[in-house]
């Protein structure tokens, strides 16, 4: 499954997106093409955030989206998977 399948099967929902560098973003797909991943409702966090269950602290991005270029992106899937 390609990255172009993956987002257009999540548009408008909200997902994770893990970057090499350890950061990661959760937010609404906006739009996405070949090279960018556009978010709006954004939170982060770093990859040293986690606590000792797994949970991380979210931050709110105070921008209204952000743009995420795709080569930095190692993974991503829908925030809303039922546990």
């Amino acid at each position: 499954m390609t990255l172009k399948e993956v987002l257009g099967s999540v548009k408008d929902r909200q997902i994770i997106v893990i970057m090499k560098d350890g950061r990661g973003f959760r937010g609404r797909l906006l739009r996405f093409d070949d090279e960018t991943i556009v978010l709006r409702d954004v939170f982060e966090t770093l990859n040293q955030e986690v606590d000792e269950k797994g949970y991380m602290f979210w931050r709110r991005v105070l921008h209204s989206y952000l743009v995420i270029n795709t080569q930095h992106v190692i993974r991503v899937w829908p925030w809303d998977i039922p546990a």
